[in-house]
């Protein structure tokens, strides 16, 4: 998540920049090869625009040198946007730690992504974000947020995804070595395929910002290692894949209720373990410095690095009693800044999103 401050001011100490938490561990190898794919069109050729897409050779991260633990991934977050820094601060909610295990309906369905960047191969550093298994018609499916998936501007495809749904070692050592994580994947280990993420986010992102509103990502991954598709491992656990709830209503006074799930791994917590924040209603802002239709949703939780592409979670119409659909993915936050408060926010889910779903959806299935 990238970190916001107030007035453009610098964030520094325990402040977080960017949900992307970095561990330092021995070099992951860079065999992912990827070649990017400039408006990829699904099965049924119902795209309308271009969208940025990549297909991958999967590889499992690698350290040869051993486990380590979690750290901030760095990034400063500088930009400003007067939107954010202008409108009420959200009502504070206290983050809350959830019970494990996970392989139970509501907590299958989030998980931890692993990856590197492009250059990271012999500098030691592997990344972490958060991601949630959506309904689809390959059964691969996985929504996380633009950042998490690609540098932006100027940038790379990150290297060597991989997926692990109801992820698990709260009560373990924190120092995870990537290249085997099987002790914590309790349904298995997923490896990307193909990934896609916004044009906006690929031609403006970056460690300070961009445009957030576009910063939303779908990775399909492959089968695990019992030759399951990630809904048929999830499912094994009695969960459903989550509907995606796009054009969700836009009127601040009509926000549904919100449910926001992920591995945060910053201080002052470790990402080990599955945290949430519930809120009975969020801001839904107009965040025009982005684009005349820019909207953000903003809730006054707490999570910190590593919590970044985890899912916001509500009740759509016509949904029973207990279940929910994905209206937004985690993007950027406050983390903790003393002058702003603690909040967290997410890019409003629209046609455009819904476009590049379709294009994720209309993959075959792996």
């Amino acid at each position: 998540m990238l970190i916001r401050p107030r007035g453009g001011r610098v964030i520094k100490s325990r402040v977080l920049s960017t949900l992307v938490a970095l561990t330092t561990v021995a070099s992951l190898t860079a065999a992912c090869s990827s070649s990017g794919v400039i408006g990829e069109s699904s099965a049924t050729g119902d795209f309308g625009k271009d969208f940025v897409g990549s297909v991958l050779s999967p590889n499992a991260p690698s350290a040869a040198g051993g486990a380590h633990q979690g750290k901030d991934g760095g990034l400063t977050g500088q930009q400003s946007l007067p939107s954010f820094d202008n409108a009420p601060l959200p009502q504070p909610i206290t983050a809350h730690q959830l019970p494990g295990p996970y392989t139970t309906p509501s907590g299958a369905v989030t998980g931890k992504l692993f990856f590197y960047r492009q250059g990271d191969a012999n500098s030691g550093n592997y990344y972490v974000c958060s991601g949630t298994v959506i309904k689809s018609q390959n059964a691969s499916l996985v929504w996380t947020a633009g950042h998490c998936v690609h540098d932006g501007k100027g940038g790379t495809w990150h290297l060597d995804m991989v997926f692990v749904p109801a992820f698990d070692n709260a009560d373990g050592d924190p120092n995870v070595d990537p290249s085997d994580l099987s002790a914590y994947a309790p349904l298995g280990t997923f490896p990307a395929v193909h990934v896609w993420t916004s044009p906006e986010w690929v031609k403006t992102g970056d460690e300070h910002g961009g445009d957030l509103a576009h910063d939303y990502a779908v990775i399909e991954v492959g089968r695990n290692s019992d030759g399951q598709t990630l809904d048929s491992a999830v499912e094994s656990a009695g969960a459903k894949p989550v509907p995606m709830w796009f054009n969700a209503p836009t009127a601040q006074g009509k926000t549904p209720p919100i449910s926001i799930r992920g591995y945060p791994a910053a201080q002052p917590f470790n990402g080990m373990s599955q945290w949430g924040c519930t809120a009975d209603s969020v801001q839904l802002l107009n965040v025009t410095e982005l684009g005349p239709q820019a909207k953000e949703y903003r809730a006054g939780c707490d999570l910190t690095g590593g919590a970044s592409g985890g899912g916001w979670f509500a009740r759509a119409p016509g949904q029973a009693a207990g279940e929910m659909s994905l209206v937004t993915n985690t993007s950027v936050g406050s983390a903790h800044n003393a002058h702003s408060g603690n909040w967290l926010a997410g890019p409003y889910l629209d046609a455009s999103a819904k476009q590049l779903y379709n294009i994720a959806n209309g993959s075959p299935a792996p």
